[in-house]
């Protein structure tokens, strides 16, 4: 616990490992030390300890904070799942990715699938993380989160709608989530002008269409679905013309029906403004500096199909041996086990063929430190809000940090007492916020080292000058 107590600030630095030792005053407060310890030691620390599964018990915390929360609101939530690519730049040759941002400078970049879920009138809480090669489609990421069979039960019956990014659209990826049973929203490809639709399912009040009908695509059934709606880009605008087409396995009332555009860009909020808060304390900045050769994730996709293509093939070379013995059998047999052949050396072609590139290596400071990151975010999101005030309840980790956290204070160390005074800021507005803070922190009970934590703002006094 030392350990890992002094990793979470550093984690939540938004500078490197470096540059946060030079700020962890505090750190001696928590490790009994007289000094912090330096980067490198808690660097090594880290990837031991990923190394022994610290990893894999902060994500059972994390998920454990998920239950936990809505378990206590008793209520169906709102799941959304994105990748997020986060680049490291080296002079190997190595696999990248479709960044455009990023041009063509040579990068060894990952890709890590993230998912959220959104509670009814609270916090967003990050539920799961995944790491992935670059170039990794989203559904990677939604086949790791489903590698459970508890937590796809525990998604069953607390997940109303798991909202997914246009990455998971393709008709292969819907049946699979379809087969899974996960209750999917995403965008389709492709528009729709509203002129054409003369019998929708309802109209709103500028007479605007909105159907919901048989995804006809994926063999969808009125009643059993899946279904794709089309719905208004602009519901408010009566001379609106153009329609956005989505793809649900989920069937929406009347009422969620006239929201449906709105309800998808929740995913503004509940993912994207997630992220960029997580980055904003160093979410996405590099700890590890290894790389491994390995092929590309299009490679491994192609070996992917290939083996279910001889799956298949197999199959129907057994299906031809029950059958009755024949000329006309055994030549359809033969052909049968050729095809499995060729599907065998083209395997073999395509990895020998393979290029072998850099690419980041799972694990390490990094892993640990994301997932601590993801422990702490939520904590932190949890804590607030249990707060009164809406602005607190609604506060980013950036303004909570820069309020208080992020400030230095005076410690006043005493017999099973640890009184911290932090200065108060001149405007009264921050310290109105500030002072919103200090209560939801002190109602947490922290303790340092069996001590009791207690945080008190100080006003600074000015001295007249003589």
């Amino acid at each position: 616990m030392t350990w890992l107590g002094a990793l979470l600030p550093r984690v939540m630095f938004p500078g490197s490992l470096a540059a946060a030792a030079r700020h962890a005053g505090a750190e001696p407060l928590w490790t009994g030390r007289p000094r912090a310890y330096a980067e490198s030691t808690l660097r090594q620390a880290a990837d031991r300890l990923d190394a022994e599964g610290a990893s894999t018990h902060v994500a059972r915390a994390v998920w454990k904070q998920v239950e936990g929360a809505v378990a206590k609101v008793d209520a169906a939530v709102i799941a959304h799942s994105d990748m997020f690519d986060q680049a490291y730049y080296t002079k190997k040759l190595a696999h990248a990715a479709p960044i455009g941002r990023l041009g063509n400078r040579l990068l060894a970049c990952a890709y890590f699938g993230l998912t959220t879920v959104t509670l009814p009138e609270g916090p967003t809480l990050f539920a799961h993380l995944s790491w992935h090669k670059p170039a990794s489609p989203l559904r990677d990421a939604l086949e790791d989160l489903f590698d459970d069979e508890a937590r796809m039960t525990w998604w069953h019956e607390h997940v109303r709608l798991h909202i997914v990014d246009r990455g998971a659209n393709g008709d292969p990826v819907l049946r699979w989530m379809g087969a899974w049973e996960v209750p999917y929203l995403t965008i389709g490809h492709k528009g729709a002008e509203l002129w054409r639709f003369h019998a929708p399912t309802l109209r709103n009040e500028h007479a605007l269409p909105f159907v919901m009908r048989p995804d006809a695509r994926l063999g969808g059934d009125a009643q059993d679905g899946p279904w794709e709606l089309i719905v208004p880009a602009r519901p408010d605008d009566p001379d609106a013309t153009r329609g956005i087409r989505f793809r649900s396995a989920v069937a929406f009332t009347a009422a969620e029906l006239l929201g449906l555009n709105k309800l998808y860009k929740s995913r503004w909020p509940s993912m994207e403004n997630e992220l960029k808060a997580l980055q904003s304390r160093g979410f996405g900045r590099n700890r590890t500096r290894r790389l491994a050769l390995t092929v590309s994730r299009g490679t491994d996709g192609e070996l992917a199909r290939l083996r279910e293509r001889e799956e298949a093939q197999v199959a129907r070379v057994q299906e031809l041996g029950e059958l009755p013995v024949s000329g006309k059998n055994f030549d359809r047999l033969v052909a049968a086990s050729r095809k499995v052949r060729e599907v065998r050396d083209k395997q073999v072609a395509v990895a020998d063929a393979a290029p072998l590139k850099h690419a980041r290596v799972e694990g390490g400071a990094e892993r640990l430190g994301k997932w601590l990151h993801l422990l702490v975010h939520n904590a932190m999101a949890l804590a607030l809000a249990t707060s009164p005030e809406a602005e607190v309840r609604g506060m980013d980790p950036t303004t909570v940090f820069d309020l208080l956290l992020g400030r230095s204070a005076l410690t006043c160390v005493e017999c099973e007492r640890l009184t911290m005074w932090v200065d108060a800021l001149d405007a009264a507005n921050d310290r109105r916020r500030q002072a919103a803070l200090v209560e939801v922190f002190n109602r947490l009970g922290l303790r340092c080292r069996g001590c009791v934590v207690a945080i008190h703002l100080r006003e600074r006094t000015v001295q007249k000058a003589s």
